[in-house]
């Protein structure tokens, strides 16, 4: 759902840098079409990186301009049936190498509660940074990602203040209906039961 919310920020006047490693969806994107069907994303997408509002890499590029990183990297079960946390720890890690001050870290992938906290606070607080880190789940559902994206309410949890006010103007451009947790695992919490739900 990284391309869907991309597609969104960028038609909301956002300058979107993707990062993707599978070569296959890179080949996809080179052709401006989705890997994966979704209604009205293949026209988006075309439009967007057409109008360069979405451009994509391999890696994250070291731009003054990127202020904010959304993690929506997949987390596959394992052979004991646990979340495998690899890829989120990745992520972060490769963040972290172009981390600078006051830059905000959002999380929206399906992780078990505690990932924000215990696996990436962690490896950017070794920075040595100011940042700001919240878990914002991705809520759409297959098939409707593009509509639900602007009316389902955003769930927000930050590790302080600072960075759920970040996270609530980012989302602000999104949808208008905004839900703040009382901390960082009820949003993760919130996450996993929306999954079991549908």
């Amino acid at each position: 759902f990284g391309l869907t919310l991309s597609t969104v920020m960028a038609n909301r006047g956002f300058r979107v840098y993707g990062v993707e490693k599978n070569k296959s969806i890179i080949n996809h994107l080179k052709n401006k079409k989705s890997h994966f069907f979704e209604p009205g994303l293949g026209k988006n997408l075309g439009k967007i990186i057409s109008n360069k509002q979405f451009y994509y890499f391999k890696k994250i590029p070291k731009k003054k301009d990127i202020t904010t990183y959304i993690v929506t990297v997949g987390t596959p079960l394992n052979k004991k049936r646990k979340i495998l946390v690899s890829y989120i720890s990745k992520a972060i890690k490769e963040i972290s190498r172009v981390l600078k001050d006051d830059d905000m870290v959002i999380l929206r992938s399906t992780v078990r509660v505690g990932t924000t906290k215990n696996i990436a606070y962690p490896i950017l607080q070794k920075t040595k940074k100011r940042f700001k880190l919240a878990f914002c789940p991705e809520r759409a559902v297959e098939g409707s990602a593009l509509k639900e994206l602007h009316f389902l309410p955003q769930v927000i949890g930050g590790i302080n203040k600072q960075s759920i006010n970040e996270a609530v103007k980012i989302f602000k451009f999104i949808t208008k209906k905004i839900v703040i947790t009382s901390n960082v695992e009820t949003a993760e919490m919130i996450k996993l039961i929306d999954n079991s739900s549908r």
